[in-house]
């Protein structure tokens, strides 16, 4: 079943508490982030718009990373869909990160090799499938959540049902579409 992350950018401060925690969890080296928070805004004074969004490897259904490396270092598991680099294939050719739309993998200056996130993974210090990501367990917020694909797409469902409950209007009636079909139920 495809694992991946939830991420909330209501709930996100930009603490960069999840940035830290992966980077000691893996052991990173200084430079290479597996995981970023970027600001992203929008508008000009005094109608600005601005979201905080943390950033990793999004371990894609179909990953671009993977059909762009042309050593095929790049593999995606059949069981939890998580995508790895084996680094004794690599050879830091950066071809993975030209095509990956969330700029994943990152090039480490030390073993010359691309790195990216391996959903808590790395060998020896593997955490298992009901234990939260380190990025997600230092969110003092709760935006970022991991998990099965189904769970994540039925608390998204959910979220953006409260969101248009919210916001309704008196007499106006609420619109619920119904995606459970397209998307799966989560149960």
């Amino acid at each position: 079943m495809q694992h991946g992350f939830y991420f909330d950018h209501t709930l996100c401060v930009k603490c960069h508490a999840c940035e830290l925690a992966c980077k000691a969890w893996n052991e990173i080296e200084v430079g290479p982030r597996w995981r970023e928070v970027v600001k992203i805004d929008s508008g000009t004074f005094p109608d600005v718009k601005a979201m905080n969004v943390s950033i990793a490897c999004m371990h894609c259904g179909d990953a671009p990373c993977m059909s762009a490396c042309p050593v095929g270092a790049i593999s995606k598991s059949a069981d939890d869909g998580i995508v790895a680099v084996d680094g004794n294939t690599c050879i830091g050719c950066g071809f993975c990160t030209w095509a990956c739309p969330f700029n994943a993998p990152q090039l480490s200056a030390m073993a010359g090799k691309m790195q990216k996130c391996t959903f808590c993974q790395t060998p020896g210090m593997e955490r298992g499938p009901g234990m939260p990501r380190a990025c997600e367990e230092v969110c003092p917020t709760g935006a970022i959540q991991s998990g099965p694909m189904p769970e994540l797409a039925s608390k998204g469902r959910e979220r953006a049902a409260i969101k248009l409950a919210s916001i309704a209007e008196a007499g106006v009636p609420g619109l619920m579409i119904e995606a459970a079909g397209r998307f799966g139920s989560g149960e």
